[in-house]
């Protein structure tokens, strides 16, 4: 029942608490005659219950909180605004972006041209030595 000639914390608490058999009972209070220690550590336990005794009674007098309530109007409402703002932004959008010339299909010929061929133009800058041969023999890129 003694770990190491002591008592565990937890045969300490079963006592204490009331729940060892008597002869479990027995064995502990004529080790904790002998042993300072466990004493210690019997009189901290006593000392902590005696502390927490009153946080039952404490809990006991705390308000109440009432459950919150959903308040659907303002739920709605705010659900309403985020519908239109959206639809307001896909709406005006497109409209902004094509009238600021910045729309897909008012791109001039040579950007077009470079968006259509740009895994060429990636191989062309990664082979600079092929653009100066191209060039010598009067074939442009």
């Amino acid at each position: 029942m003694t770990t190491q000639n002591h008592l565990t914390p937890a045969q300490i608490d079963h006592y204490r608490s009331g729940l060892a058999s008597a002869e479990q009972a027995a064995h502990i209070e004529s080790h904790l005659k002998h042993c300072p220690q466990c004493q210690t550590q019997l009189q901290f336990g006593q000392r902590l219950t005696a502390l927490l005794a009153p946080l039952p009674q404490l809990a006991a007098r705390m308000p109440r909180r009432h459950p919150r309530t959903v308040r659907w109007p303002r739920v709605f409402a705010a659900g309403m605004a985020t519908a239109s703002l959206a639809l307001a932004v896909f709406i005006t959008v497109p409209h902004l972006t094509a009238s600021e010339g910045g729309y897909p299909g008012n791109l001039s010929p040579q950007v077009a041209d470079a968006v259509q061929n740009i895994e060429f133009y990636q191989w062309l800058s990664n082979h600079p030595q092929m653009l100066q041969q191209g060039l010598q023999h009067g074939n442009p890129a």
